[in-house]
């Protein structure tokens, strides 16, 4: 391997083992709750934890006051694998349940430091130098480069390795789905393919939801692609929603199938993790990020109270839809028109694409 490649890669390693003797979110209990301990280290540990211990249907009930789990099903199974390998590797008393609450060893934190990197080495690594290399069309230099600034990126850096969020996985399996969507004109193989790895980004983490409006309006796009008819146009809407509702399937029955009681219908089940994952009941203001609601929430505007809280959700919802709407349009008119862009020109309209719709999500949605 050109030792260039070596140190682009190694760089990005390094910046990550760098941080990892720096204090953590929650350290010390610095964050305070007075029902929970610590914050998103003791969150991430504690889901190992209860993952390992109970019954997959309680995974999303248990204790919901201590860092109950309120990320879809896959990361939830990625805690129990976490989980499994620090009982085998750091002890059983890194995770037992309840009394391992607050549990802050030495190397229980090196173990989640390295767990962060193995998911950022096995999923975000190897997507990013896919995409660069096609960005790169032929230059190596070129491709090096876009690969350093998406891996040493401080924001990523910072979030992931520094306190624990495993985004990085989310948003590798999100380009990789883009690598396969863009690779052809027309939905076949490959799209299926995209498919899965966007729904497996989706039930990673619920942030994918961010990118979720450029993939339907780019496929949307290419099922009209030189397509004459109503029926070939459905033929490929079944390919595409076959390969999610399959992926779906499969990570969200298992709650069901192995379900402790037998009496629990499927609203019982499926309820809670809904309502974990997509927490509406905290409000437009509760995250008090830096988004549009809350910088009009100043004097004297102070729109939190001139606006019910029961109309919230709806104007959210409106204005996402209108700022992310151009993007929508010019992806489905990318993927529709007859005369197909190049492959990269495709890769890079859905990456802008999704960055504008993400940017939408982020500065006018619910967070």
């Amino acid at each position: 391997m050109h030792s260039k490649t070596v140190l682009v890669f190694l760089l990005p390693l390094l910046l990550r083992f760098l941080i990892a003797p720096f204090p953590h979110s929650g350290e010390g209990n610095h964050h305070g709750s007075k029902t929970a301990y610590g914050g998103d280290y003791e969150a991430q540990r504690h889901w190992m934890e209860v993952t390992l211990h109970l019954n997959i249907s309680q995974w999303y009930k248990y204790d919901l006051s201590y860092w109950g789990i309120d990320y879809p099903p896959l990361i939830a199974y990625g805690s129990y694998l976490m989980g499994w390998a620090s009982d085998k590797f750091v002890g059983e008393e890194s995770v037992a349940l309840l009394d391992s609450r607050g549990f802050e060893d030495p190397i229980m934190k090196i173990f989640m430091r390295f767990t962060v990197i193995f998911w950022d080495a096995m999923v975000y690594f190897p997507v990013v130098y896919l995409l660069c290399k096609r960005l790169g069309q032929g230059s190596h230099d070129k491709t090096l480069q876009l690969c350093l600034f998406a891996m040493i990126s401080p924001a990523m850096i910072l979030i992931d390795n520094g306190h624990f969020q495993y985004n990085n996985v989310c948003l590798g399996l999100a380009l990789g789905s883009f690598h396969f969507m863009t690779l052809s004109d027309t939905i076949g193989f490959y799209d299926g393919i995209g498919s899965v790895l966007f729904s497996l980004a989706l039930n990673w983490k619920q942030m994918g939801l961010y990118y979720a409006p450029a993939v339907f309006a780019f496929l949307l796009g290419k099922c009209f692609h030189n397509q004459q008819n109503i029926l070939g146009v459905m033929k490929n809407v079944g390919l595409l929603g076959g390969s999610v509702v399959g992926t779906f399937f499969a990570l969200w029955y298992p709650f069901f199938h192995f379900r402790q009681d037998e009496s629990e219908g499927s609203v019982d089940i499926y309820g809670p993790m809904l309502r974990r994952i997509f927490p509406f009941s905290r409000g437009l203001f509760e995250g008090k990020v830096s988004n549009i609601w809350c910088a009009l929430n100043v004097r004297p505007l102070s729109i939190r109270s001139r606006i019910p809280v029961h109309h919230q959700p709806i104007c959210a919802l409106a204005l996402t839809l209108a700022m992310m709407l151009p993007f929508c349009v010019l992806l489905f008119a990318m993927g529709k028109k007859k005369r197909a862009a190049s492959s990269v020109d495709k890769l890079k309209a859905i990456l802008w694409g999704s960055a504008g719709t993400s940017l939408s999500f982020f500065l006018a949605s619910f967070q």
